[in-house]
């Protein structure tokens, strides 16, 4: 197989353009491949974790549990924030550029005239690189629904469903209903199911009653209460004190029941999840920054449900100044929505464009912003100038929130920086 000598950058660009559809379903393209590859079976054990919001929390739960019980653990999840290389991680280290360039021509000469979406192709290289590794643990993050996201041709040991609300209607469907029968398929007969919310709609239940075994519901067959900064877990009829989580305490409560029901085959002391949950760090998730008596807030809320979890959020940290928000979204999101639980609490908005094909135009994003000239601060050329002119709005004791997306909050996340900061200053 002769080289084509690109660079990651080059790679990247090439497979975001190559694929007419950025999201196509199906398991079909990839599994060809992965099949050709010999790739099914990256891990001895292996995680699968869906849901609309919360899958991260659970995911690096996961990882921090099990990396620091000396476990070697494979992890994939997507979107990424800043660097393509976060979304491929064996015990918390990013892949290097040239794996992944080496990992691209194997698969671009294995996949002969299959077209694959970015997405497939990143999986699969996901899946290479944990099949060079001898690993004890992969843990897979779904990209979008699951009966037919890439992800769901790796048969897992356990699902997680985190929770199930209104996001990408178009391909999983209009319901609660419809979408909690998408995520379900990533079930496996006989394989166990931990349902990390507790209105979880009766298409999940049933399926998981139907096919998996055992089934461990939150509120029904575990139960956690947080009092004077103790988390207690009860779980079959023993009860674990651990440390107040900082991410949202369903997710992290799954993944302890996880490593309990794995433990035959991956065991862990309680003292490493107690470690683990007050060492585990996921940016963007409701991450405060402090810089400059201003107060950063930043958060990759893109859809209604976690949007009114962020406006919860701000609404406890008792604001005493102004709260400006950077903003923007891609064109397949629920705008109104997202917007909608935190128009109450800003008073300045700063929408921005984004650098993505799927990305909102000014018109859609400045409908659902006040319409007046003060508090709505125009439309913005990138996240760093909507930032930029936050930060030079803001006073003492203020806030800013960055959310919406991915790609908003991972550019101003990379541009908080002290030398970035010292031109504004």
């Amino acid at each position: 197989m002769k080289k084509s000598g690109k660079t990651l950058k080059q790679w990247l660009s090439e497979l975001e353009n190559r694929h007419v559809q950025e999201i196509q379903l199906g398991l079909s393209r990839i599994k060809r491949v992965a099949e050709e590859l010999a790739l099914l079976r990256p891990a001895p054990t292996v995680i699968t974790v869906a849901g609309t919001n919360g899958k991260g929390s659970v995911v690096a739960t996961l990882e921090e549990i099990y990396s620091n019980t000396g476990y070697r653990v494979g992890v994939y999840t997507s979107p990424h924030l800043v660097t393509f290389n976060e979304r491929i991680r064996i015990n918390r280290k990013a892949i290097e550029d040239e794996q992944l360039e080496n990992y691209f021509e194997l698969i671009d000469f294995a996949r002969k005239d299959t077209a694959l979406t970015f997405f497939e192709t990143a999986t699969l290289a996901a899946l290479l690189h944990f099949e060079q590794h001898d690993l004890d643990l992969v843990i897979l993050e779904v990209g979008l629904g699951g009966r037919l996201d890439a992800t769901n041709i790796i048969d897992n040991d356990l699902a997680i469903i985190t929770t199930v609300d209104f996001d990408h209607q178009e391909y999983l469907g209009t319901s609660l209903e419809a979408i909690g029968t998408e995520k379900a398929g990533i079930l496996r007969t006989n394989r166990a199911f931990i349902g990390a919310a507790s209105d979880l709609p009766a298409s999940v239940l049933k399926r998981a009653m139907d096919v998996a075994k055992p089934v461990l519901i939150n509120g029904q067959d575990y139960s956690y209460k947080i009092a004077d900064d103790i988390l207690e877990i009860n779980f079959r009829k023993q009860l674990l004190q651990l440390p107040k989580p900082h991410l949202h305490p369903d997710s992290v409560v799954a993944a302890v029941i996880a490593s309990k029901i794995l433990s035959e085959k991956l065991p862990v002391e309680d003292k490493n999840i107690a470690i683990s949950i007050k060492s585990v760090h996921l940016p963007a998730r409701l991450q405060m920054i402090e810089k400059n008596e201003r107060r950063l807030l930043l958060d990759v809320a893109h859809n209604p449900q976690s949007a009114r979890f962020l406006a919860e959020f701000v609404t406890q940290q008792k604001i005493h100044g102004n709260i400006h928000a950077v903003f923007s979204a891609l064109n397949d999101k629920d705008i109104k929505g997202i917007v909608e639980p935190l128009l109450p609490l800003v008073n300045y908005w700063y929408p921005a464009r984004l650098e993505s094909k799927r990305a909102c135009v000014a018109e859609q994003l400045l409908k659902e912003l006040p319409e007046n000239i003060e508090q709505t601060k125009g439309y913005f050329s990138s996240p760093e100038e909507a930032y930029k002119a936050a930060f030079r709005q803001a006073k003492a004791g203020d806030l800013i929130i960055a959310f919406g997306s991915f790609i908003l909050v991972g550019a101003v996340l990379n541009a908080v920086s002290d030398s970035y900061l010292e031109e504004l200053l």
